[in-house]
């Protein structure tokens, strides 16, 4: 095979394309920080990279869900602490309309202290945080309790069903996080009701009978903030795992994109070098006399 000048030539002005392109290309990483500026850089790495990003993305969305649903938590537990301060004060009144010193007039007055009672639990059961009821079960945006002149008569009816609020906290790992309020103010209604009436009629008995369903009623109430507090705790144990996992998701990404900046220098020089060698080389390739066409 001849070498011809046009072959040499060629061949030098594609060497230096080449030298240039990576030195361009060093260049470029070292100006913007990262090793995939396109796809193309590396598709495997790039892949990788998108892939990382979703995950990151997932971690992102299940710790909103983590925070929120520790909202809704912490804030059944304040309402239904409130719930226990009531019981706790309609059986101090249950024990004094039990005193057989009462008087028709005390007793109605203590009747009417415990109508208010209902009126503030029913306040407590309808309570919401951001536009969410939490005793309505999966029925959040219907109010549980109506306060009328039938819920202090008959005692208020549920209006809410008995499914529950989850929470999506990772991939197929969805928490309850909701208890219907039905469970808990059902027979907590039933009983204020009654002593309501007890009280008005003086049925000192059936008030002492009060006394012990008002102690059921408190400890329903009392083993739901239980379970909510093992719940904040899954949460608490959840949101910690994630961002863990954020943190890794991060350092994998930063492996993959990003560039080792003291390598890169490096390489830099490295690139400079033989590209200023490619340029030598044309020069030198090129050197011709008149008497090399003589």
């Amino acid at each position: 095979m001849r070498v011809t000048n046009s072959l040499i030539s060629a061949t030098l002005a594609a060497n230096v394309e080449t030298s240039l392109n990576s030195l361009n290309a060093v260049s470029t990483e070292i100006s913007t920080g990262k090793k995939l500026n396109n796809p193309s850089d590396d598709p495997a790495g790039a892949a990788y990279s998108m892939s990382l990003r979703a995950s990151l993305v997932d971690n992102s969305q299940y710790q909103a869900n983590a925070n929120q649903a520790k909202t809704f938590l912490n804030a059944s537990d304040s309402t239904l602490s409130d719930v226990a301060d009531a019981i706790r004060t309609a059986r101090q009144i249950a024990s004094a309309g039990a005193n057989s010193t009462q008087t028709p007039d005390s007793l109605n007055a203590l009747s009417l202290q415990i109508d208010g009672i209902i009126s503030s639990v029913i306040q407590s059961a309808n309570a919401d945080v951001h536009g969410k009821y939490l005793f309505s079960g999966s029925q959040t945006k219907t109010a549980p309790y109506i306060d009328d002149a039938a819920a202090h008569s008959t005692g208020p009816a549920y209006q809410g069903n008995t499914g529950s609020v989850t929470a999506t906290v990772g991939k197929s790992n969805n928490l309850t996080i909701s208890t219907p309020g039905s469970t808990i103010f059902d027979g907590l209604f039933s009983t204020l009701k009654d002593l309501k009436a007890n009280l008005a009629s003086g049925d000192i008995n059936a008030m002492s009978g009060d006394l012990g369903k008002l102690d059921t009623n408190l400890s329903t109430v009392s083993s739901v903030r239980a379970n909510i507090g093992a719940q904040v705790n899954t949460m608490t144990s959840v949101t910690q795992n994630l961002s863990r996992a954020e943190s890794s998701y991060k350092d994998a990404i930063a492996n993959v994109e990003e560039v080792d900046l003291a390598q890169a220098y490096v390489q830099l020089q490295s690139a400079q070098n033989v590209y200023q060698a490619s340029l030598v080389a044309v020069a030198k390739g090129f050197q011709h006399t008149l008497a090399d066409y003589l």
